[in-house]
């Protein structure tokens, strides 16, 4: 694996691990911050904004479909942020609010948080051993 790619496999590893430790600690307030983020349009396009800019430098400096797992997961996940973030720009809000809820992060929340986990774990462990 490239530097760059031990790197990213570290920095987005730790990120999720401490995310998903946050979510399991503070479930209430990660469902109340959702709620509220979805339901104001002018932070949702900020988000989006942020999500788009995070997935450009993603796929622009890291767009490898070889070399096994890990950097195949990392440029997945940088073009996954910038759709992501694309689609949160010019979807209508109420189409993203639609999707929001049909997610049902309450009855879903340690399926997602559990995911987060794992994936984080994954990568932080291919960093530090790649």
């Amino acid at each position: 694996m490239t530097p760059l790619t031990l790197y990213l496999a570290k920095l987005i590893g730790a990120t999720m691990l401490v995310v998903s430790l946050w979510m399991a600690a503070k479930k209430p307030l990660v469902l109340a911050l959702a709620k509220r983020v979805i339901g104001d349009e002018v932070f949702t396009a900020y988000i989006g904004v942020l999500r788009t800019c995070l997935g450009l430098a993603m796929v622009l400096g890291h767009d490898v479909w070889s070399g096994g797992a890990p950097p195949v997961i990392i440029t997945l996940i940088g073009w996954l942020e910038l759709l992501r973030g694309l689609l949160i720009l010019f979807l209508p809000h109420e189409r993203l609010v639609a999707i929001f809820e049909s997610m049902r992060l309450e009855k879903h929340y340690a399926a997602y948080a559990g995911g987060v986990c794992l994936i984080g774990v994954y990568l932080l462990i291919a960093g530090f051993i790649g």
